[in-house]
């Protein structure tokens, strides 16, 4: 999940165009979600993927996975998994896209909030810079990502939180869907609104408050 408090002194308003922000499953046998035993093990470290995962599929038993993306193949491949969850962006730009054995639409699994983005900050003083990155900054990947971000200040999320946030834009319209989950994972508020790209900040804004309200802050401690 990206971050959404900014550093005192620090701007974060510069976003290069998204890679891929899909969710990929990487397994023994290339075996796709639906095909994996019951009671299989699903490697992930993230609240939010376990609780997309058994969503789809009750039967299966997550469990926690640490390390870089070649450890956790390696944990994979000496049977401590039966298969793992990672970003499409980290093992594309890793060059392991062979082990990919599914990828998930961002409406089966919705990514964290600025899943695929690279964010450029600097001092937010450096007024020169400033104008520099302007003119790197991808506007319809910075239109996105502000409401994806807006999502998580509103619910002033941490890194346990487990809620996905995805935006797109077709034509000049920005549609935002986001999922939260309670601590426990029981219980799923999920929303999908659009508006124009030009109130693509006041739609996240907007969204996470309507969240905020339905979960009755269940998703913190």
């Amino acid at each position: 999940m990206c971050r959404s408090e900014e550093t005192k002194g620090l701007l974060t308003d510069c976003f290069l165009e998204r890679n891929d922000p899909r969710e990929i499953l990487i397994s023994k046998d290339n075996k796709h979600l639906k095909d994996l035993a019951p009671n299989s093990i699903i490697g992930t470290s993230s609240f939010r993927r376990e609780f997309q995962i058994k969503k789809i599929r009750n039967d299966l038993d997550c469990k926690l996975i640490r390390g870089n993306v070649d450890t956790r193949i390696r944990k994979l491949n000496e049977n401590l998994y039966d298969a793992i969850i990672l970003s499409y962006a980290g093992i594309d730009s890793l060059g392991l896209n062979q082990n990919i054995s599914q990828t998930f639409s961002t409406s089966e699994i919705i990514p964290c909030a600025g899943q695929g983005v690279i964010a450029l900050q600097c001092r937010n003083s450096d007024e020169e810079l400033i104008e520099l990155l302007k003119q790197v900054d991808h506007q319809s990947t910075h239109s996105t990502i502000k409401a994806e971000r807006n999502i998580l200040k509103v619910l002033e999320g941490d890194c346990e939180t487990a809620v996905g946030a995805f935006a797109s834009i077709e034509g000049n319209k920005i549609i935002l869907e986001v999922e939260l989950f309670s601590l426990d994972g029981s219980k799923r508020f999920h929303l999908k609104s659009s508006e124009s790209i030009d109130k693509a900040e006041e739609l996240g804004i907007e969204m996470g408050e309507t969240l905020k309200k339905m979960s009755n802050n269940s998703y913190k401690k």
